[in-house]
């Protein structure tokens, strides 16, 4: 009897590697995405590569592949607007199960936690916490609940608009203050029955006569809080607005006393305009002509940049530099030409297309002189479009109203 061979006994099975998380690291900061990728390197989990870009110029690779690709992992630009775009489209070149990770080396405001997860970010953690952690977002719900303890339970989504000039005597201030008063009345209800809260800031600390010209003044508080050199207190923002009721809007002016303009830094200014953006539908900040330290936390926050020029040459020099030099760092900040207190004449669309060719973007806004009403209202403490509601000046604020209006309103832009 032939007995029957056994079975040839089956290799021992090995056990399946675990799948490893692809990774692509971005940063458009030399060395950072290197830095980051080297420390995530260390965990056996992940396969990871770098690229020195931002989040919006990868949507633009052809050559990178995303579709290989399980997580992305990316340096925040506060106020980039094309990262935010880019998200959408790097998520349709991937799969499905695609993540992404945002990273800062700096805190990380409500309005810019809350726009990046709008847009389809997954997870938002500081640079000290390289390797993902999972629910580091959770706590966002947080600063909002102590905001709104702060001003009654009622929190607003700020549009801050910021505007400077290119030269002396074009009315930066005066256009600010028509500008609020414009803001506040035309649209007296909101589709809440409430009066637009808006609210003018004097950042011009060291000059600034903004709150003279209508006859407010500083207390001292202003000053208290410039040399403090700490976030301003929870009562800072009551305690030092003044209400001018003509205008319908609140001010903040800038000290009596004289004040340097680097006692001010940018993580006081930040902190600031993040609790005035929850506090006011509308705050417009005028600058004052320097190029501050601090400008940069105007520049990651503002919704609107207007710079007030004329049709001169030397003014549009300074004009394109100063274009130049906020947009080098800030290449998604919304800058505004408006050409102020410029007498139209016969040649005025030749040099309007002159100075467009020259600045490289159209400029859409005239606003013109109207010095026997500017007299009037200045000697009568209001803005000119209190004292007469009908100059023209009104008429050529409208399309810039109409527009931060429509925005205002946008369900669409990045919240508070």
């Amino acid at each position: 009897m032939t007995l029957p061979h056994p079975a040839p006994s089956a290799p021992p099975r090995q056990a399946a590697e675990p799948q490893q998380t692809r990774t692509l690291v971005v940063s458009d900061v030399p060395g950072t995405a290197e830095q980051v990728a080297k420390a995530l390197a260390q965990d056996a989990s992940l396969t990871v590569g770098h690229r020195e870009t931002s989040l919006a110029d990868l949507a633009r690779v052809p050559s990178v592949d995303i579709a290989a690709t399980d997580l992305i992992i990316f340096d925040i630009r506060v106020g980039a607007n094309d990262d935010l775009e880019a998200l959408q489209t790097l998520r349709d070149m991937g799969h499905s199960g695609l993540k992404f990770l945002g990273v800062t080396a700096q805190t990380v405001t409500l309005a810019t936690a809350r726009a990046l997860m709008d847009a389809g970010v997954d997870e938002v953690i500081p640079m000290t916490s390289i390797a993902p952690v999972p629910a580091q977002s959770e706590d966002v719900e947080q600063p909002q609940e102590h905001s709104a303890q702060r001003h009654g339970g009622d929190l607003h989504n700020g549009l801050i608009i910021a505007m400077c000039s290119a030269r002396g005597g074009v009315g930066a201030t005066t256009t600010v203050l028509n500008l609020a008063t414009q803001l506040a009345h035309p649209q007296k209800n909101d589709a809440h029955g409430k009066a637009p809260r808006v609210a003018v800031i004097d950042l011009d600390i060291q000059n600034g006569v903004l709150g003279a010209s209508l006859d407010l003044h500083d207390e001292g508080d202003v000053m208290d809080w410039l040399q403090s050199e700490v976030a301003p207190r929870e009562d800072f923002i009551p305690r030092t607005m003044k209400t001018f009721d003509a205008g319908g809007f609140d001010v903040m002016p800038a000290p009596l006393a004289f004040a340097p303009l680097d006692i001010l830094h940018s993580d006081m200014l930040a902190a600031l305009l993040d609790d005035l953006r929850l506090a006011y539908d509308y705050v417009i900040l005028d600058l004052p002509r320097a190029v501050c330290e601090w400008i940069d936390a105007v520049l990651i926050r503002a919704d609107r940049f207007i710079i007030l020029t004329d049709h001169s040459v030397h003014t549009l020099r300074q004009t394109r530099r100063l274009i130049e030099t906020f947009s080098d760092e800030h290449p998604s900040l919304p800058i505004e030409v408006a050409v102020s207190k410029d007498a139209k004449t016969n040649n005025t669309a030749a040099a309007l297309k002159e100075a467009e060719t020259f600045l490289d973007r159209k400029i859409f806004h005239w606003i013109p002189r109207d010095d026997k009403s500017a007299r009037r209202a200045a000697d009568a403490g209001v803005p000119i479009l209190v004292h007469r509601p009908r100059s023209p000046i009104a008429r050529a604020l409208t399309p810039i109203v109409t527009t931060l209006t429509e925005a205002q309103s946008s369900s669409t832009r990045r919240r508070a």
